[in-house]
């Protein structure tokens, strides 16, 4: 169940461009699967070592974003000094929200795996599909068979995660580092929502066949742009480079996959609200807070911090 949960739980935190800087326009993503989202690029007018942070801020209380990609390289040597500090003060560290299992879901998850009697995945992909799953397992050491008795959403995404996981990639950085980070300052952790598992796998169950080999061809398509490209897109987004890290960073294909149906919408809208929620609860208290977003949804309008703003919060990248 943990990759297409994880999947799609990372997507369900929203948030748009930042305050007090001059918008620049952003480049044309340089190919099909890349970030397609059209975040939009800010100048960072004041630098400090490591990424780009934001600040939400209300009387005495701060809540600090930090800004992942949605695949980044693993273990990544970048300047924590700065993010360590504010962690070493925080009162919590938000992280991504979590999914919650059960024997629905369990049940939904095994339904998804197979088929049909006597199918493999090959016979049930469109040839030029077929085709490209094939290529791209082959292209990264990895026996397209292995993948055979899955069903195309199931094989698809556990390919995704072998080829990172060959590549040296992650889907859960930078909070997988901010997690080590409150650990050692001994700073709580609290998700920002819980989600039912069964839920958002039943969204995958219910596509369609034409909609399900639409996901396959987009997420192959992120593997094939993100083997190429994440690595330079982490160490730009390591030093607040932010142009160079969104034209070489991928989209979600989940989230192409999914945006466009009414209940997904509502799960993005109710995700939106609950972390609206989860920052207002943080800025109730005094002191410093610690929140992660991917930067394809933090810098994307109508989201989370257009919200903040609305209630008339100041929202800028912090001085340090």
């Amino acid at each position: 169940m943990r990759p297409i949960a994880v999947s799609l739980l990372l997507l369900f935190v929203a948030g748009p461009a930042t305050a007090q800087y001059d918008t620049i326009s952003s480049p044309q993503a340089p190919a099909t699967g890349t970030a397609a989202d059209e975040w939009d690029v800010v100048t960072i007018t004041h630098h400090y070592p490591g990424p780009a942070l934001w600040r939400v801020k209300k009387g005495n209380s701060e809540v600090y974003i930090v800004g992942g990609l949605p695949v980044m390289e693993k273990r990544l040597d970048w300047d924590r000094s700065r993010v360590g500090k504010i962690m070493g003060q925080a009162n919590v560290l938000l992280t991504s929200p979590k999914a919650k299992g059960g024997i629905m879901g369990f049940a939904a998850w095994q339904m998804a795996k197979g088929n049909g009697l006597f199918k493999s995945l090959f016979d049930v992909l469109p040839s030029d599909v077929g085709g490209h799953f094939w290529r791209t397992a082959k292209k990264n050491g990895l026996d397209p068979n292995h993948y055979a008795k899955d069903s195309p959403i199931v094989a698809v995404m556990k390919l995704r995660e072998d080829i990172y996981e060959k590549n040296g990639l992650s889907t859960n950085d930078p909070e997988k580092m901010l997690i080590f980070l409150a650990r050692d300052h001994h700073t709580p952790m609290k998700p920002i929502a819980t989600y039912s598992a069964a839920g958002l796998i039943g969204k995958l169950n219910g596509m369609d066949k034409t909609d399900k080999f639409d996901c396959v061809t987009a997420t192959l398509n992120e593997i094939d742009f993100a083997v190429g490209h994440a690595v330079t897109a982490s160490r730009a987004w390591a030093v607040a480079d932010l142009r160079t890290a969104r034209a070489n960073s991928p989209n979600s294909a989940t989230l192409a996959c999914l945006e466009g149906a009414g209940s997904t919408r509502e799960m993005l809208d109710r995700a939106t609200d609950d972390t609206v929620q989860a920052i207002n609860d943080a800025l109730a208290k005094p002191g410093k807070s610690v929140v992660a977003f991917p930067l394809s949804i933090l810098l994307r309008p109508n989201g989370a911090l257009d919200r903040l703003r609305a209630q008339g919060l100041e929202v800028a990248e912090p001085e340090s």
